[in-house]
């Protein structure tokens, strides 16, 4: 492989990643957004798995967050999509609203129990030594010992409204969010957009989602991703979760 890794090797970051350039970043705007973050071909391997090889569930949130699976989505008949679609519309004009695809893989720091063999890796790299220590250096957060994931796809219209991560309810001591992008050639005139309100109703700061970047923010922190344009015929991947405190 063209950087020195195979495919039976773990996921790995790649060389020359200066942690403390980024905390620097980090302590100043509270995020930062992190280039060409793995090895290309673990990013390519892991890429290809999210693209071709995972069964999604449909995410809907409008009066809370419901889920269906992939199959369930599709045993509904198109006006009934259109429905429920239109549902969570009227409730994104007045009040806290998304929809996207997901699939969970891990809650508590476990390896994913699924049969793709790369999101297994990706579980464990995001539990291991070199990840974790790595994310305390650029937080300056040495509590954290653990993160949990779940791999999302946003296609067209697909959207999730301005939140903050706050979990005060849940107890799952998060103490910052990351985004691990694998989506290729992506436009930001496309939408899904990783974005940060500011003052006046202004957006402060944008990441597109890049090829192979990794986005870190502290919690609580207000952010969004934008709507992802009608006229894209393509899918926007990506693994999220948080950082967290057991």
């Amino acid at each position: 492989m063209s950087d020195g890794a195979s495919a039976s090797d773990p996921i790995a970051i790649a060389d020359d990643h200066d942690a403390d350039t980024y905390a620097a970043r980090f302590a100043a705007h509270g995020r930062v957004h992190i280039p060409d973050f793995l090895r290309a071909d673990d990013a390519r391997r892991l890429q290809e798995a999210v693209a071709r090889r995972v069964r999604w569930n449909r995410l809907l949130i409008h009066d809370g967050p419901q889920t269906m699976s992939g199959a369930e989505w599709a045993r509904l008949t198109p006006e009934r999509r259109r429905t429920v679609e239109a549902e969570v519309a009227a409730a994104a004009r007045v009040r806290f609203a998304g929809r996207f695809w997901n699939l969970e893989l891990t809650d508590t720091g476990e390896p994913y129990a699924g049969d793709i063999r790369e999101l297994v890796e990706l579980s464990r790299f995001l539990n291991e030594e070199p990840f974790l220590a790595f994310a305390r250096i650029v937080t300056g957060m040495p509590a954290i010992d653990m993160a949990d994931a779940q791999a999302t796809l946003y296609r067209a219209g697909d959207f999730l409204h301005p939140h903050t991560d706050t979990d005060d309810t849940l107890g799952k001591n998060r103490l910052a969010a990351y985004v691990l992008n694998l989506t290729p050639n992506w436009k930001m005139e496309w939408g899904g957009l990783l974005s940060f309100p500011g003052p006046h109703g202004h957006v402060a700061e944008s990441y597109v989602p890049a090829w192979n970047a990794l986005n870190l923010l502290k919690v609580p922190q207000n952010h969004f991703v934008s709507s992802v344009a009608a006229f894209v015929d393509t899918g926007r991947y990506s693994v999220t979760g948080w950082l967290r405190r057991r």
